[in-house]
């Protein structure tokens, strides 16, 4: 375990402990006396920085996309060995992530996300990337916080319904103790209905590294966790297939997620496989940023010059598109703070997004 490594595992482990640390380097500790050896070199030492993950389609929240690098205002200065502000995934029992796995000198999705939802697990360089991403859109974090909280709402209303299986996918770095607006997944899905069970799905080894430690099941509410693209159907079905009964009906969570798929009929296209592969009367539950807005639509042509993952926004009609051949339920596309709000904590609708829940028809009758 590399010097880097050791202090992410004691930085996490104080952080559950609840104490107060500061941020700390490797520069900043003290130099230990080498051990002499024969093929010693003096004056010599190697530092690793390896790490740009293969990044594939990283499912995670926004922020979402385009090539366009004009408004490069996101350029960022390099900050080697910038200690994380991290939960303790490794004090949970879970190794922890390899260096070579995370590059933190590039703004990651799931960081910034976290970061701009009050969490604890980012690097500078995705603190520097979020900020820059609000001076251009000051109301990002309100944008995120309102899909997180319509798909709150939506697993309650789907609890409602009878509905006790849930695959959520690209879920983010885990948010204990937030709100209950944005409180994870199987948080909302145990508080509603006892017996629900939620699949978490990511790519990422940070985020599954925590989701394992910290989104944990319990009598209420079954967790399991899948390694998986979202682009790779076959994979996610199959994982979720050994923690959940497909023959029954289940809805799917899709926050912020699409975007990572460029090409927009291959976006459709992995949605409604997807969706083929479960039972009748199971539910998409999809919400994603889109192009209303130029202030949106600049801040994240930034954001992706800035060597991040890319992600895509699209227009309301190409959101709508995710829902072809399914039935919608009422009131149909919205932006999020309007899908059956209720005493919403959220303030003001933001309106550069859109949501829907929409169901599997059921079977037509044999003729």
């Amino acid at each position: 375990m590399c010097a880097d490594q050791l202090l992410d595992y004691a930085s996490a482990v104080l952080r559950v402990a609840d104490v107060a640390i500061p941020e700390t380097c490797t520069a900043d500790l003290p130099r230990l006396p080498a051990a002499p050896s024969q093929h010693e070199t003096a004056g010599e030492s190697i530092t690793v920085l390896d790490g740009t993950p293969g990044s594939g389609r990283v499912p995670s929240q926004p922020p979402p996309a385009s090539d366009h690098r004009e408004d490069a205002q996101l350029a960022l200065t390099p900050h080697a060995h910038t200690a994380p502000q991290q939960h303790a995934a490794a004090d949970a029992g879970v190794a922890v992530v390899a260096r070579k796995d995370i590059n933190r000198l590039v703004p990651h999705s799931a960081r910034v996300w976290d970061y701009l939802l009050g969490g604890h697990d980012h690097y500078e360089a995705d603190r520097d990337a979020a900020e820059a991403f609000r001076a251009l859109y000051p109301a990002v974090a309100e944008l995120m916080a309102a899909q997180q909280a319509f798909r709150n709402r939506a697993v309650q209303y789907l609890t409602q319904q009878g509905v006790r299986q849930f695959i959520d996918i690209g879920p983010g770095l885990p948010s204990p103790g937030r709100e209950a607006h944005a409180a994870d997944t199987h948080t909302t899905a145990r508080s509603a209905a006892k017996g629900t069970r939620v699949v978490y799905v990511d790519n990422d080894p940070l985020v599954i590294a925590h989701a394992r430690a910290l989104l944990t099941g319990g009598p209420e509410c079954a967790v399991d966790h899948v390694d998986a693209d979202l682009a790779d159907i076959r994979t996610v079905l199959a994982g979720a297939a050994q923690h959940l009964d497909l023959q029954r009906p289940t809805a799917v969570l899709m926050s912020g997620v699409m975007g990572h798929i460029d090409d927009t009929e291959e976006a459709h296209a992995i949605v409604r496989s997807l969706m083929d592969g479960l039972a009748p009367g199971s539910f998409l539950v999809l919400s994603d940023a889109v192009t209303t807005s130029a202030a949106l639509t600049k801040a994240q042509h930034a954001y992706n010059a800035t060597g991040a993952a890319p992600y895509r926004l699209r227009t309301p009609t190409e959101i709508a598109g995710f829902f072809t051949g399914l039935d919608p339920v009422q009131p149909g596309l919205v932006p999020p703070a309007l899908w059956r709000p209720g005493p919403s904590p959220i303030g003001p609708a933001n309106t550069d997004a859109r949501c829907a829940v929409a169901m599997t028809p059921p079977p037509s009758p044999a003729t």
